[in-house]
């Protein structure tokens, strides 16, 4: 547009109809202030505008004329998680030691915004199911030649890497073990987390009991569809059976919960008269008045820095890796002991 200076915040508010203290808050990844609400229409007129004009935030300003920000991001869901911590923690611990600052942003809109003004030259995003508005930041990203290091089930790398976790190995052994020991096994599932996707939890599970030779008995099959009244309803119902289930796969924190919750109205012991596998649950698993078995990802925190380090120093293969990170069946302190021996309601 024939401009010799650089864009200005009020340049960006100009273009979107907006005030300039519309534009900060919605590149801060702000939702407005305390009497006003910006729409997501509105806000992404603000991002159109700023990509079109090429502003970069004042957090970023002084680094981009210096070619780079010296700054990576993290991007997680929730800091009381413990993979989502142990993540944050590594970064700030390894980063400082190579010349970059580190911010922690929590939420997907708080890390597009933030990426997208030119806050940071790297990125490492943390396990969590993407959204389309995410997958297109991450491609746009790449193309600009922002390192990136995504941690996903279903992404494939296209000029960023990615972290492929893989429950499927931790799900097999978890099927294994339970028809090794049990004769009625019960599946309660969130069947709205990835509805009609190949290769969700209850697939996996019924393929792992199939490679034993076990077939999983439909009428012992629920689903919670994310509602804990309906997932612990459910987990009474099947207790409550002439011939209960000895054994319960959940493919989720809230599931677990609803099954130990309804075990214990029961006056049923677990893990000693009903054992209990919850996947996709690292936080689940650490809580001590839980007897439970997980599967839950294996460390990837120190791999993940490697590799963003590796791709911003330019190392990294163009196209992009993708890396394996399998899940694994972990039996708490106290329940494998606890389960010694065979029960005899099960087998």
């Amino acid at each position: 547009m024939g401009r010799l200076s650089k864009p200005t915040i009020r340049d960006v508010a100009n273009m979107a109809g907006v005030s300039p203290a519309t534009v900060s808050y919605v590149l801060a990844g702000r939702s407005g202030g305390s009497t006003t609400r910006i729409s997501e229409p509105t806000k992404e007129r603000v991002l159109l505008a700023a990509k079109e004009l090429g502003y970069v935030a004042s957090i970023a300003a002084r680094g981009m004329r210096r070619g780079k920000t010296d700054t990576v991001a993290v991007a997680i869901e929730n800091m009381d998680a413990p993979w989502d911590r142990a993540l944050a923690q590594t970064a700030n611990r390894m980063l400082p030691a190579h010349g970059y600052r580190v911010v922690i942003l929590l939420g997907q809109e708080a890390w597009r915004n933030f990426m997208l003004s030119g806050g940071a030259d790297g990125a490492i995003l943390g396990f969590s199911t993407k959204t389309e508005d995410e997958k297109r930041t991450i491609l746009d990203l790449a193309k600009r030649g922002v390192a990136q290091v995504v941690v996903s089930q279903f992404m494939e790398p296209e000029g960023f890497d990615v972290l492929s976790v893989d429950p499927a190995p931790g799900i097999a052994d978890a099927a294994a073990y339970l028809a090794g020991r049990h004769k009625r096994i019960a599946v309660i599932h969130d069947a709205i987390s990835s509805p009609g996707k190949p290769g969700t939890m209850l697939d996996l599970f019924r393929a792992g009991l199939e490679q034993t030779g076990t077939t999983l008995d439909e009428t012992l099959v629920r689903a919670s569809a994310g509602s804990w009244r309906r997932a612990c309803h459910e987990a009474l119902e099947l207790l409550a059976l002439p011939d209960p289930p000895t054994a319960f796969f959940a493919t989720a924190d809230l599931e677990a919960r609803c099954v130990s919750g309804a075990a214990m109205l029961k006056g049923i012991a677990v893990p000693e008269h009903l054992e209990i596998i919850a996947v996709e649950n690292p936080q689940l698993g650490q809580n001590t008045e839980l007897p439970l078995a997980t599967v839950v990802p294996g460390p990837t925190e120190h791999l993940a820095v490697d590799l963003l380090l590796a791709r911003l120093k330019g190392e990294a293969p163009e196209a992009g890796l993708r890396i394996p990170v399998p899940w694994t069946l972990h039996h708490r302190r106290g329940v494998h002991e606890a389960l010694q021996s065979p029960i005899s309601a099960g087998v």
